[in-house]
């Protein structure tokens, strides 16, 4: 009987310990410099704090809010990634725990694909889309061992690098993008612009000038005007446009850039 009653007991207080486990919230913290939601747990609690120390350290080097987001959503494909955590970031964002200018990397667990995804002025500097190519093969290597923890760290190095690398020149991507004879081409049609300009504005009354002078005249006479009045009445009809039910859309950059997924 009493083996019976311990075993009741037993197994009522696993019961209970599942219903708190669950009644749990994931781990979540947002400042200006950093947001961590770890929705899927992946890491610990050791781990999570020297994260939150890195993501703080890179944010006020940088300037940015680095978020790292871990979920359970199951995004497999690419497109539907980029689309599914932007919409993610604009809830985040309206609320105000996520920041304009962010660099933002998504680990979804149940698809196993990550994400890149990049905001505001940030994204002025992944328009060399090699730079997310310098984020991913730092974090690949850990990736590959599932270590989840020793590529977010990476993910946060590698973003302090590409601040530190600054803008990337416009002239040096159209070089890289179109090769070296659209780079030049490109230079000489702009060099040919300015130097027709230049000539334009330095000739401009100086030659090929009409001598009005020489053929007109002038012939005054008294003239009589007769002026029209117009009286005009204008009426502003009021229209409620759709979607202005009071609650008030995104209005964060448009959408970030991705990296494609990986």
């Amino acid at each position: 009987m009493i083996k019976k009653v311990s075993l009741s007991v037993s197994a009522l207080l696993v019961v209970l310990l599942l219903v708190c486990a669950a009644a749990i919230p994931a781990f979540a913290e947002s400042t200006d410099t950093y947001a961590i939601t770890d929705d899927a747990a992946v890491f610990s609690a050791d781990q999570t704090d020297k994260l939150i120390e890195e993501l703080d350290e890179a944010g006020k080097e940088t300037g940015w809010q680095i978020i790292v987001h871990t979920s359970n959503d199951g995004i497999s494909s690419d497109d539907d990634l980029e689309s599914h955590y932007n919409n993610y970031y604009d809830v985040q964002y309206n609320k105000g725990d996520f920041k304009y200018d962010a660099l933002m990397l998504i680990i979804d667990r149940k698809s196993n694909k990550r994400d890149i995804l990049c905001y505001g002025k940030v994204r002025d500097y992944f328009k060399d889309k090699s730079r997310y190519d310098i984020i991913k093969n730092a974090m690949r290597p850990y990736l590959t061992n599932d270590d989840m923890y020793g590529a977010t760290l990476q993910f946060i190095d590698k973003a302090e690098e590409i601040h530190d690398m600054g803008v990337p020149n416009t002239f040096l991507l159209s070089l890289k993008k179109y090769g070296l004879i659209g780079g030049i081409a490109a230079v000489i049609i702009g060099l040919i612009f300015f130097l027709v300009n230049k000539s334009r504005y330095k000739n401009m009354g100086k030659s090929g000038t009409y001598d009005l002078a020489s053929n007109s005249s002038v012939d005054l006479q008294e003239v009589e005007d007769t002026f029209v009045t117009q009286h005009t009445t204008v009426r502003t009809i009021q229209r409620e446009s759709s979607g202005s039910s009071g609650g008030g859309g995104s209005s964060h950059s448009g959408g970030g850039n991705s990296s494609g997924g990986f």
